[in-house]
């Protein structure tokens, strides 16, 4: 096949980033780059799916990986992990250098797997402020988004998910699900739960969301199912309300800065300062549009928010808030200004990195820290629910009716050529029970 060929199949297939982004791979793969990063370094607490994933499917993410290389041109390729999964390289080891692919062993702390981070510790290079891998040369994937793109060429959609299924249930456990089973069908795979009052954080403990609808489904992008109870210290500060953690802000913030000496990406030198904007809830106007500019860099990861701010205030969502404000008013630094505040990185920024047992005590995670080891399963869910809109970029267009019998991996909804996106396909077989402007459900026959 053409390159373009290869790249038009993991379209077709619907590859998109399955760490949490969603974005469609194919657009990333038209880059030309040097360097392929394997990101397996497991970000999230509790979260385990990429290790197993590494160990169970190894032969087809190495595929994955030599039919990425032959898109884009890489010459080295490096496979990233914590040091705690640090076996997971022996294991690899023998394959790894008959390709010649590079290790990196990551520290345990969080967030060791964003991608400005393991650019910088990999290259010794810094993506630009707001700006994307390959400005330096660099394509970074997600373990399962590799071994998605293998299946891709040999025309096999993404209709399956692998997750972490954990947190207040009975035996948590990594297996791979249908997109689009219910919540609640994850949960009974773990044994059920252990709380009478559940909360599922989806995706990551940290940046993930959270569903009390256990109905709902598991996307693409969901790389994990933890289940915490509704009393727990995470869910209440996650779902405080903007009322609530703006007016707390606004009156007990002093100042003290630990949000932004604490911060990742301040600590690599990007022009965010968490402490900045937490002074914007004191201002109107112009004054609070400049002082949002303090957040455009900002990834969402938390830290100021959960671990550095003493007082438990939550300067990630103010940073999200003025992040709504720039984009209203179309707001961001001009170029000549970004480069002068784009500094080198903290000398001391490695002392300031946030270990993974230090974030499980803060956050009272220590209870739910088990092994949660791959185990097949045979799900045959009576119905899936199908989102159109789990990637970055167009929503996919239904091309079924109601009533209509589909077979796995049949299209189910596409995204016009030459959009951003994906289209849907069928994860069971079964009938079109409903047509949604967001979703498809599906009842097995």
């Amino acid at each position: 096949m053409t390159h373009q060929q290869t790249i038009d199949r993991i379209r077709t297939a619907g590859v998109v980033g399955a760490g949490g982004a969603g974005f469609p791979t194919w657009r990333k793969l038209e880059a030309t780059v040097d360097r392929i990063i394997v990101n397996g370094a497991e970000c999230e607490p509790l979260l385990s799916k990429d290790r197993e994933l590494m160990l169970q499917a190894s032969e087809t993410l190495f595929r994955g990986l030599e039919i990425m290389q032959e898109v884009t041109g890489a010459q080295h390729v490096t496979i990233a992990v914590k040091k705690k999964n640090s076996d997971v390289l022996d294991f690899l080891g023998p394959r790894m250098r008959a390709h010649h692919y590079d290790a990196q062993v990551m520290d345990n702390v969080y967030p060791s797997g964003d991608e400005y981070v393991l650019v910088y510790e990999i290259t010794g290079q810094r993506i630009p402020p707001g700006g994307i891998p390959p400005m330096v040369g660099c394509l970074v994937d997600n373990v399962e988004t590799i071994v998605n793109v293998a299946h891709a060429v040999d025309r096999r959609p993404v209709t399956q998910k692998w997750l972490t299924i954990g947190g207040a249930v009975e035996q948590p456990i990594t297996t791979v699900v249908p997109v689009g089973t219910r919540l609640q069908d994850c949960i009974a795979l773990a044994g059920g739960l252990t709380t009478e009052a559940p909360v599922v954080l989806t995706g990551g403990l940290m940046m993930g969301g959270m569903e009390t609808d256990l109905q709902r489904p598991v996307t693409k992008t969901i790389g994990g199912v933890i289940v915490l109870p509704s009393d727990h210290y995470l869910v209440r500060r996650k779902s405080s309300s903007q009322a609530t953690y703006t007016r707390i802000g606004h009156g007990q913030c002093d100042q003290c800065s630990l949000c932004t000496e604490l911060c990742p990406r301040y600590l690599l030198g990007y022009p965010i300062e968490p402490h900045r904007v937490m002074r914007t809830l004191l201002m109107t106007g112009s004054a609070k549009a400049r002082g949002s500019l303090w957040a455009e860099h900002c990834c969402e990861c938390n830290v100021c928010s959960l671990v550095a701010c003493p007082e438990g205030l939550d300067p990630k969502n103010i940073c999200v808030d003025a992040k709504a404000v720039l984009r209203e008013q179309n707001l961001s630094r001009p170029e000549e200004e970004l480069g002068r505040l784009f500094r080198s990185p903290h000398p001391v920024r490695k002392g300031r990195e946030v270990p993974i047992h230090t974030l499980y005590q803060r956050l009272g995670l220590t209870a739910y820290d088990r092994p949660a080891e791959y185990r097949p399963v045979s799900l045959a869910p009576r119905m899936v629910t199908l989102p159109l809109d789990s990637h970055i970029g167009m929503p996919a267009q239904p091309v079924v009716q109601l009533h209509d019998q589909v077979q796995q991996g049949q299209v189910l909804a596409e995204v016009p050529e030459g959009q951003l996106g994906c289209p849907v396909h069928a994860s069971i077989d079964g009938q079109v029970t409903a047509v949604h402007d967001r979703d498809i459900q599906l009842t097995a026959r």
